[in-house]
Formats: C-alpha cells, sequence, structure tokens
C-alpha cells in the first residue's frame, strides 16, 4: 500500500468528505478505465455502481490489517 494513502484513508473512514473526494478524484480514472465496454463506449451505470463501491470500499477497508507492525 502506498504510504501517501494511510491519512486520506484514515481521515476519509472518519467522515472526512474532503479526504473521501481526494481519494476518490485519485482513484476515478481507474474506475472509467473499467467503465468502458468492448465498443469505446462509457458505460454509465457502471461507472456509478464502481463509484459507490468503491466508496463502501474506502468505508469498510480494516487498514490495521495491511500497516507495518
Amino acid at each position: 500500500m502506498t504510504n501517501n494513502l494511510v491519512p486520506l484513508i484514515k481521515k476519509a473512514k472518519s467522515g472526512d468528505e474532503d479526504a473521501m473526494t481526494a481519494l476518490y478524484e485519485s482513484f476515478k480514472p481507474l474506475l472509467i478505465k473499467n467503465s468502458i465496454d468492448p465498443l469505446k463506449i462509457m458505460n454509465q451505470d457502471c461507472f456509478q455502481e464502481l463509484s459507490m463501491q468503491f466508496i463502501l470500499a474506502v468505508q469498510t477497508f480494516e487498514i490495521e490489517k495491511y500497516l507495518d507492525k
């Protein structure tokens, strides 16, 4: 895990909207890439679902399991 994501994840998990926005914006290109179908058309439903799943994943991520102790 990239160490500079750790503070953002912790803040986002505690409800900091700016931190969640920063995380989302940094991963948005990946969400878009995975929302494009084989015909190179953006699937908005897929993008919305991936966006919601990203937010849920951040909120439920157990970061302590992955930090060096």
